[in-house]
């Protein structure tokens, strides 16, 4: 395999501090992950331009808005986009309604246009691009409605499988699901170096660590809704002080009450 350089950019709070990851070789560029907003996308593609190589191609680690957002902006019509086939049939079938969600709350600064990724994969295929073999993983509904994670020699990108000392977003309702993931992803990633979508790469004690916030989380749910699938906003409040205090300090604290409902009916087993 080709030696690269992986080269991070950080969208700002207002994009939901979001890693892309630039993969940069001798003679090109690769992205994963292409960010949320229309600002942070545009100096990405300043970043993708200041390293004088061309962009090889992209990969979309899993179906949420602060990922595959950006792709207009930084991946031009000659630039292959990859993603499992999971992945891009679910953006094919939120990119709109998400679009229709947040545009009210975001304005001119989320896209007005979005970008299925057009080269599907499955389980375990591998790609070359930029002269680096990627192989994909699926993991399924985990964190969104469909995950996956990169693995590029020592390097794997896990999307947002671990928040790195960041509160993760729960709304999507699959935690009995990601945690079940996360105990079979701690062999399979030994050794590796993990960088998240959320939060500084770190080592596979990063997928423990997501393990216990959701463990923490759930219980703290089940217990504020005394098995209703909501909870009141006085019970979102007592939840948002128990997991601040459990993880101190951390960004990206609303969510712990926006995934709150979606977790309540999850473990009343209450249909999403």
């Amino acid at each position: 395999m080709t030696h690269y350089t992986v080269h991070t950019y950080t969208a700002a709070e207002r994009g939901l501090f979001v890693n892309s990851y630039l993969l940069e070789t001798p003679d090109a560029v690769v992205l994963v992950d292409a960010g949320l907003l229309v600002p942070d996308a545009r100096a990405l593609k300043a970043r993708i331009d200041a390293l004088g190589k061309p962009l090889a191609a992209a990969f979309i680690t899993h179906a949420h808005p602060d990922h595959f957002n950006g792709l207009p902006f930084v991946a031009g019509p000659d630039v292959p986009v990859y993603a499992t086939a999971e992945v891009a049939a679910t953006i094919a079938e939120i990119a709109e309604p998400k679009r229709a969600q947040w545009s009210p709350v975001y304005g001119a600064d989320w896209p007005a246009e979005h970008r299925v990724p057009a080269h599907t994969l499955h389980d375990t295929d591998t790609v070359e691009a930029g002269g680096i073999t990627f192989t994909i993983h699926t993991a399924g509904a985990a964190e969104s409605h469909a995950d996956s994670y990169l693995l590029a020699g020592g390097n794997a990108f896990i999307g947002d499988l671990a928040f790195n000392g960041v509160h993760p977003y729960t709304a999507d309702g699959h935690t009995t699901a990601w945690l079940a993931t996360l105990d079979t992803l701690s062999s399979e990633l030994s050794g590796a170096v993990l960088h998240p979508g959320h939060g500084r790469p770190g080592t596979v004690s990063m997928l423990a660590d997501q393990r216990r916030y959701l463990l923490m989380y759930r219980e703290a749910v089940h217990r504020l809704s005394a098995g209703s699938p909501t909870l009141t906003d006085r019970a979102k409040a007592d939840l948002t002080t128990l997991m601040t205090t459990f993880l101190p300090g951390a960004p990206l604290d609303w969510m712990i009450a926006l995934g709150a409902d979606a977790v309540a009916a999850e473990l009343a087993g209450v249909p999403a």
